[in-house]
């Protein structure tokens, strides 16, 4: 368990948040005829 000082210094890392549905950050280019990510 950190002191109170180790966490005024450091701080607490962010969790990085994985994203329930991937397929959906993605869009189609008929043109380019190429998946781009959002």
């Amino acid at each position: 368990m950190p002191t109170f000082n180790q966490l005024v210094r450091k701080g607490r890392e962010v969790l990085v948040t994985k994203s329930t549905a991937p397929a959906l950050q993605k869009s189609y280019n008929s043109q380019k005829k190429q998946y781009t990510t959002m």
